[in-house]
């Protein structure tokens, strides 16, 4: 399963209060009289030279980057806005102590005032971690290795490789272990290779990093040395039978069903999983092949120097200032920020990921309206409609694979706002004086929770993302869409917004999801989610040539210095933004608005629409940020999710009068038009 995102990380914001029945809008920031940010555009641009420069540069300029951010954007004051509001909320649970035990407030609150237990986790330093070291430290075989393998997934640590439970990507009614390569601790297989002098200062960096874990662990500067060596030389030999990002994108290539019985290794990994099953799925066999051989020549102790520093760094951000300070410095050569988020930042994202459908429940009740539920389904339903007149309107398909597609369209499911059903954390047991406890205790919660799956039929109403989160996606083993409440607000949708605003923002949001349906790998999954090839052998051709002209349009594009995107990598998604602005541009034409000329401060029903789209990702990004996500990340950088899009769009040229002279100009043989 590949859920596809429509930004490049996950930004999680949550809201917690323990009785709240109606909505209400204390702390809401009030939206401008017009939601765009006219102020934000740079005049000295002219929208045909460089419209994302146009719509942003001002801001752009002006804009400073906290030292604590590696970027800033509008998403993240949608993000600062919505912390600050949970920070005042989770400050006030953490002074009850009388809540029953289990109840939504006492396990939300004390896991909170455990995290923010600074002068308590400074005191206890990395002890908290001294069951697993030991318990590590007591390996003396290979055999023991993979109980202890075993017992790290099940505490959320992932050494070695990945593993989750996801529906069966040919029967995706039923859930089986899915089993991927993993395990590297550098951002991606090529920063273990690569000679350039940026990426062998981070290599470099991250074996200094190691050898502080080491050192703070209490070994010598020369053994802790010889020990963070022996963790790269390791990681290196995985990386070497990994696959590179590129080729993790081929859902066929990455579906292996294996046979348990006929691996008994694999048997004897399962025990330690706690997993009784007939068959998994393995995504990369070749890995699997590789890392065998490399644990059978691997002396254990480097086995186990690698299993001590992943424990460690898994936990650094709760242990003692100087694990958390050591994890910093070498991250900031990848993000570029100078200094740490504040400590109730951190601890209220750590909130949401251990015990996100308490606060989301919650969240929901105040922050998101039956009414914004509505015009949110009238939107998707208005963008549906659309597509299924552009799919039929399609001059590269046939009639047959046509109708496949609408059947495909059609029964997309449309999840907004919250899961109907919550999960139940009752069981899960939280202290306020022990974070790594509590750690431990959701974690364990989520594993049993997650193996109670493999065999059963599929839950398809459950979200796997919180309702507070500032994302959205598709799932193509699912066929649904998912957008979570906290994507539901400015700058994506404005609630008293004019169409063109919200068209060109959450429209472009929901067109994208639903294009990831279509796109070069959402394709190849049917109506029901299974990986199906239902397309006609010359339609698959013809889109393959538009999907290439895509890659080669991208890679054209430089995101900084001279480092260009990576077409192959952020094909999926570039298809997704194109074809959904396209769409949402179609829908919003069914509109009053849209239909309509009159203007709004200076501008017309169709250039707000862009203007709205551009603003969604005015965003400054920090070098350090770009060129790790340019290298290792599926989506493109910002100036190229909106000038990428426009310059196939015939409206924009009209709505601009974009000449062939112009920057924005492609001709008409370049651009690129799938749905």
């Amino acid at each position: 399963m590949n859920m596809k995102f429509i930004l490049t990380g996950l930004f999680t914001v949550c809201v917690l209060l323990f009785s709240c029945h109606t909505p209400e809008n204390t702390n809401v920031v009030a939206a401008p009289s017009d939601p765009l940010d006219i102020a934000s555009q740079d005049s000295s641009v002219k929208p045909q030279s460089n419209f994302y420069l146009f719509a942003n540069g001002t801001w752009l300029k002006n804009t400073e980057i906290p030292a604590s951010q590696s970027s800033w954007g509008s998403f993240s004051t949608l993000l600062d806005t919505s912390l600050s509001r949970l920070h005042r909320i989770l400050d006030s649970l953490g002074t009850i102590t009388n809540a029953p035990k289990g109840s939504l407030a006492q396990q939300t609150g004390d896991l909170y005032i455990s995290a923010m237990d600074s002068a308590g986790i400074e005191k206890n330093g990395w002890q908290p971690l001294k069951p697993e070291l030991d318990s590590i430290s007591a390996i003396t075989t290979k055999e023991g290795l993979l109980h202890e393998i075993g017992n790290e997934h099940k505490i959320n640590h992932s050494p070695f490789f990945a593993f989750t439970v996801t529906p069966d990507d040919r029967n995706s009614q039923l859930d089986v272990a899915h089993f991927d390569q993993g395990g590297l601790g550098l951002p991606s297989r090529d920063y273990y290779f690569k000679t350039d002098s940026s990426t062998k200062k981070i290599r470099d960096s991250y074996v200094l990093y190691v050898t502080k874990i080491f050192t703070l662990l209490g070994n010598s500067p020369a053994d802790a040395a010889k020990s963070a060596k022996s963790v790269l030389d390791l990681e290196t030999a995985m990386a070497k039978v990994s696959k590179p990002p590129v080729a993790l994108r081929d859902p066929i290539a990455n579906y292996n069903k294996v046979s348990v019985a006929a691996m008994p290794e694999v048997k004897k990994l399962l025990v330690g999983f706690g997993i009784t099953a007939d068959t998994i799925l393995v995504g990369q066999p070749e890995f699997y092949k590789g890392l065998k051989s490399i644990i059978n020549s691997t002396p254990l102790q480097t086995l186990k120097n690698y299993l001590t520093f992943r424990v460690v760094n898994d936990d650094a951000d709760y242990l003692s200032h100087d694990f958390t300070e050591a994890k910093f410095n070498y991250n900031k050569l990848l993000t570029g920020q100078s200094q740490m988020l504040p400590r109730w930042k951190r601890m209220t994202t750590m909130v949401d990921r251990q015990l996100g459908d308490n606060l989301g429940q919650i969240y929901v009740s105040i922050y998101f309206t039956p009414a914004d539920k509505e015009r949110i389904n009238q939107l998707i339903d208005n963008i549906i409609s659309t597509y299924a007149e552009r799919i039929q309107q399609l001059d590269w398909m046939s009639d047959s694979t046509k109708q496949k597609a609408l059947v495909k369209l059609h029964a997309i499911v449309k999840k907004v706002g919250y899961p109907e059903k919550w999960k139940d954390y009752s069981s899960v047991t939280i202290v306020r004086d022990n974070i790594i406890a509590n750690l431990r205790a959701t974690s364990h919660y989520a594993y049993n929770r997650k193996i109670g799956k493999i065999g059963k039929p599929h839950d398809r109403a459950e979200w796997q993302m919180t309702p507070p989160t500032i994302n959205a996606y598709y799932d193509p083993t699912e066929n649904n869409i998912n957008f979570p409440a906290g994507i539901l607000q400015p700058p994506f949708y404005f609630s008293s917004g004019d169409d063109a605003v919200n068209y060109g923002g959450i429209g472009l949001v929901i067109g994208h999801e639903i294009t990831h349906g279509f796109d070069d790998q959402g394709r190849q999954y049917d109506a029901e989610g299974n990986l199906k090839d239902w397309w006609s052998a010359e339609d698959a051709k013809r889109f393959k040539v538009r999907a290439q002209n895509i890659i080669n349009q991208y890679n054209g594009y430089v995101a900084i210095d001279t480092l260009h995107l990576n077409g192959q990598l952020t094909e999926g998604e570039n298809i997704a933004d194109n074809g959904g602005l396209a769409i949402a541009y179609a829908a919003f034409k069914k509109t009053d608005q849209g239909k309509g000329n009159e203007k709004i401060d200076g501008f017309t029903p169709d250039q707000r629409f862009f203007l709205s789209h551009a603003q969604v990702w005015k965003v400054k990004t920090r070098p350090e940020r770009l060129r790790t996500l340019t290298l290792t990340n599926e989506h493109s950088a910002p100036m190229w999710r909106v000038n990428g899009p426009v310059s196939n769009m015939p409206a924009f040229y009209a709505a601009f009068n974009v000449q062939p002279t112009d920057s924005m100009y492609r001709p008409d043989s370049l651009r690129v038009k799938i749905w």
